[in-house]
């Protein structure tokens, strides 16, 4: 295959990187001085991502009765160009579920495809679009989108994956922000520097929990504090770097990139905007909630205290037969050391006495194991654990903290260039700066130590650094969240890489139109919702999703947009959907993420009895289960199998873009889940229910489930597996519940219908 110019251009980047790199490395100074500022080649600030943005003029076509807004005209003329065609707009139908699941998650109601169907206006669609990002719905259908990439759960990860009471809270911040359209210049500030910009709003020291919403190793054990701190700076340097800038920041961790113009030094000065920033809880709770809660807590303990007291008597014998157990197989001098009053000991003693402590510890699995042995009293101990479990859940939830980032002084510590990523060896000292290579791009002033402002207390480093990202000269960060808008409306960004658009990313299909995109964004105040108005809107979006016949062949990947990419729902998607058709959907928004059971077997597999108590405390209410996916109680280590088998992310870093999967196991799930039963069960009772008679009772279905009538052909089909799965059914010995059953199994079938699962 012969090389193109980009093959070329590329292969003489990765010789330059390699060259730089090789030369820093020889010249690093063996002490820690001061970073000397970066030189970057005329080829390295030639890439299009760091180029100033310019809004292009709307290029000439031929077909102008195609274009509805400013989209079309660049999708249009590249079509053009190539000798290709626009596909002709899809049905009202698929354009109802296309736009209703796209910004709200959500599948329409048979009331609103029939009230959107019977609209003659000519700005019927519009009207829906807007009604739709009106709607609370659409802050949860997108603040998923951001919580993907701020890689969002409810726990710590690693192996103790505690619970963050408070993390819920970032959670809604990110929903409200998407319904009130917070310009995105101030969403991207006060995630990085609320309590900076913000002093004393609650809501803006909860939106700082983005630069916690990682995993978080919490157990001290042997983790060197240095490591740790090192370890925390890292996540959110990488995930700033990626989310906001669209650059694989962390790739410089430990050496100069090895593609990218970003040297180490840089990542070092990105990272020393947080250098004097703490992972704090801070208290948000009202005096009267605090005293509230003491209150309660009180009387909790009150109520516990003589259980308690009864399980440690009850306990007392087995404890002290493991004590005494475990000490007779000390040898004698550990035996003297053991019995030596602490302040006694000898330096030699006092070392020793630390492992022989952790050897003499008497666990609760021990202590539960001794006392199952006997019947009697393994019953009465369970009894007396079930009665302290039942009184400690009706506790209110402690009082409001937000999970926040703050600078508590006016000086940071020194920042070094680590060599190789290690604490210990320490390079160059760097001060707080944005990667060199657009400082070298950007037409404005030049970001200086002056560029950034001590206030109250506070280093102020992280509000220089979000005034830098909102610069109207900025080339990444308005291109960056266009293009995934963009991705996200069309099935895949302008840039297919939406977390990287460095020279190893790919580049744009359309950059005049990524630009005149990041431009209006700005001009519009960086108000996201007119830019998603301007997307669903257009011509392009609103094709069949019918390949074009004249570029099917030569354009696989769509990268002309000849027509729509048809989409399988996401994982949460998915179980939404089935929750809204089936009438069971909990519209409740906000608060604690909800503890939904778990399938027996996953539960059986996952934990014991006694951890399922202590670790997955189902919520008490019901209606609780039946709130969207965005409510569930995320927990990095259990995952609910429906959202694992169909691809959502695992938390464990930020998801820039979700994988399409396709294997048996989704199949195996949709057919036999617990849950898709229950919806399918739901779907049965409105249809036995139906006064209509058994045809209504079909297209009644089909118009929850498709959002349409069905067919004559599938009327039939319906009447005819109906009658012969109940026929089934009764031999099998049913009974009366054989015509019950059967509407079950006709319901499951329509959701597993492509059609169901997947967005026209």
């Amino acid at each position: 295959m012969p090389w193109t110019k980009r093959d070329f251009l590329t292969g003489l980047g990765l010789a330059i990187a390699a060259f730089a790199a090789c030369a820093a490395v020889a010249g690093t100074p063996e002490k820690p001085g001061v970073a000397a500022p970066e030189a970057f080649s005329a080829l390295q600030k030639d890439h299009w991502a760091y180029k100033p943005i310019v809004r292009a003029p709307l290029p000439a076509v031929t077909d102008r009765a195609w274009v509805r807004n400013p989209i079309d005209a660049f999708i249009l003329a590249s079509l053009e160009e190539v000798g290709g065609k626009p596909s002709p707009e899809a049905s009202r139908v698929a354009l109802i579920r296309r736009l209703t699941f796209d910004l709200t998650g959500l599948p329409p109601t048979p009331a609103e495809t029939t009230a959107f169907l019977a609209d003659s206006r000519p700005d019927a669609y519009e009207r829906l679009v807007d009604r739709l990002l009106a709607s609370p719905r659409f802050g949860e259908r997108w603040g998923q989108h951001w919580l993907d990439l701020a890689h969002y759960a409810d726990s710590n990860g690693f192996e103790l994956d505690a619970e963050r009471p408070d993390a819920w809270r970032y959670r809604d911040w990110v929903i409200s922000a998407q319904n009130s359209d917070l310009p995105y210049d101030r969403f991207v500030a006060l995630q990085l520097a609320g309590d900076e910009l913000a002093p004393g709003d609650p809501g803006s020291l909860i939106a700082t929990g983005f630069c916690r919403s990682g995993p978080r190793e919490v157990v001290g054990g042997n983790v060197i504090p240095e490591v740790k701190r090192q370890t925390e700076l890292s996540e959110i340097t990488g995930t700033v770097g990626s989310v906001f800038m669209g650059l694989t920041m962390g790739c410089a961790r430990c050496h100069d990139h090895k593609f990218d113009a970003i040297p180490s030094t840089d990542y070092y000065r990105l990272q020393a905007f947080f250098a004097a920033s703490e992972l704090t809880d801070v208290p948000i709770a009202s005096e009267q909630e605090r005293k509230a809660y003491e209150a309660a807590s009180k009387a909790i303990e009150a109520k516990t205290a003589p259980l308690r007291k009864a399980m440690s008597e009850l306990e007392a014998p087995y404890r002290a037969a493991l004590s005494a157990a475990k000490t007779s197989m000390l040898t004698p001098e550990e035996r003297l050391i053991a019995a030596t009053p602490e302040k006694d000991r000898t330096p030699s003693q006092k070392k020793r006495a630390k492992g022989l402590e952790t050897s003499l510890r008497i666990i609760w699995e021990e202590v539960a194991e001794a006392v199952h042995a006997n019947p009697a009293d393994h019953a009465r101990r369970e009894a007396l654990k079930h009665q302290i479990y039942e009184l400690e859940r009706t506790l209110p939830r402690p009082p409001a903290h937000a999970m926040a980032l703050v600078d508590e002084r006016e000086k940071a510590d020194d920042v070094f260039v680590l060599r190789r990523g290690d604490y210990r060896n320490r390079g160059p000292r760097v001060s707080p700066r944005p990667p060199g290579v657009i400082l070298a791009s950007q037409r404005g002033p030049a970001f200086t130590e002056g560029s950034i402002t001590p206030r109250e207390s506070k280093t102020g480093r992280r509000s220089a650094l979000a005034a830098w990202m909102a610069r109207t000269d900025n080339p990444l960060t308005p291109r960056v969240i266009v293009n995934r808008l963009w991705q996200h409306h069309y099935g895949r960004g302008i840039v297919a890489t939406p977390s990287d658009f460095g020279v190893r990313g790919e580049s744009p299909t359309h950059p005049e139109l990524l630009d005149w995109l990041a431009a209006e964004l700005v001009d519009q105040g960086w108000r996201l919702k007119p830019i998603h108005r301007l997307m669903v809107t257009s011509a392009a979006y609103r094709q069949a999703s019918d390949p074009a016949t004249s570029l099917a062949a030569d354009d696989p990947e769509n990268d002309f947009l000849s027509h729509m990419n048809r989409r399988r729902l996401d994982a949460e998607g998915i179980r939404d959907a089935m929750l809204c058709v089936s009438g069971d959907l909990n519209p409740r928004m906000g608060g604690p993420g909800v503890i939904a059971p778990l399938e027996k077997e996953i539960k059986d597999l996952i934990f014991t009895e006694q951890e399922v108590v202590d670790l997955w405390p189902v919520d008490p209410s019901p209606a609780q289960y039946h709130r969207r996916s965005i409510y569930l109680f995320r927990k990095r280590n259990v995952r609910y199998p429906l959202l694992d088998a169909f691809d959502a992310p695992d938390t464990q870093t930020a998801c820039p873009r979700r994988e399409t999967s396709t294997h048996a196991l989704q199949a195996l799930t949709l057919i036999n889940g617990e849950f898709t039963t229950e919806r399918a069960r739901m779907l049965a009772a409105l249809a036995l229910g139906d006064p209509g008679g058994r045809d209504h009772a079909v297209q009644a279905l089909y118009r929850r489930v498709l959002a349409r009538k069905a067919s004559q052909s599938e009327l039939a089909r319906a009447r005819g597996f109906l009658a012969i799965q109940a026929e089934l059914l009764a031999k099998e010995g049913s009974g009366s519940k054989a015509e019950k059953d059967a509407w079950v199994d006709f319901a499951i079938a329509l959701l597993n219908c492509n059609e169901f699962l997947y967005v026209p």
